[in-house]
């Protein structure tokens, strides 16, 4: 099985009847997720990442193993029938991120924002900070911020632990080799990748134990509508 890397704008879930229609597509469960955030852009989040592990099922050949999901101690989520495939969900406004393996995953996706860099010293380690800092002042500063943070709550995830791993335990160097790990030592069973989508938005990934030549699939799903699962067998 590859590791599929799924990508997606929801924008077009604002229509309320796209938004009905595809709702009706995800299990009861993820239905009554959506529909219990207070704001629409809330319930277009908990939708999309539905949709797109629902998609990304279809595609690994595990067709309904989204519909039994169950959380971890930390609130990692897995599939209860399927448990040798691992898979992990992220959103942000209005682009959301699903990430399916055989490997143990974690993903991220985040919207570059304006003047994050200037918190650098309270959530990274020193050289890290440093790492920031070699960037222009400004957007490029933000990027750089926005890459590293998604790229922190990748592993965050992917180790079960989440928030409560606070981002400055461990520290990540960004070099022309790849991105090194050290937590407690070097951790070179996991692999990081980042996603640049020229959309105002990051993406990363981190998956466990992959293999060098492991095949990776990216995928952005677009247009985000009713046609997404014309064919898939209703």
């Amino acid at each position: 099985m590859d590791t599929l890397v799924y990508t997606a704008d929801i924008s077009a879930l604002n229509d309320p009847a796209a938004f009905e229609s595809l709702l009706g597509e995800v299990p009861e469960y993820r239905r009554e997720k959506a529909m219990r955030f207070k704001f629409p852009g809330g319930r277009m989040q908990s939708l999309g990442v539905g949709l797109l592990l629902k998609q990304a099922c279809r595609d690994a050949g595990i067709v309904g193993a989204d519909e039994n999901v169950v959380l971890g101690e930390n609130g990692k989520p897995a599939f209860r029938d399927v448990p040798e495939v691992h898979f992990n969900l992220s959103h942000s406004k209005t682009r959301v991120m699903c990430v399916i393996s055989p490997y143990e995953v974690g993903c991220d996706v985040e919207h570059v924002r304006v003047g994050r860099s200037r918190l650098a010293e309270r959530f990274f380690k020193e050289s890290e900070t440093r790492w920031i800092h070699s960037f222009p002042e400004g957007e490029a500063q933000d990027e750089a911020f926005c890459r590293l943070w998604t790229l922190k709550e990748c592993y965050m995830k992917v180790t079960g632990c989440g928030m409560s791993l606070s981002p400055d335990k461990f520290s990540l160097s960004m070099t022309p080799d790849g991105i090194i790990l050290e937590h407690d030592g070097p951790r070179p069973e996991y692999t990081f990748r980042e996603i640049s989508g020229g959309d105002g938005f990051r993406y990363a990934y981190c998956v466990k134990g992959m293999p060098e030549r492991h095949c990776v699939c990216v995928k952005n799903v677009a247009p985000f509508d009713e046609t997404l699962f014309a064919g898939d067998g209703r």
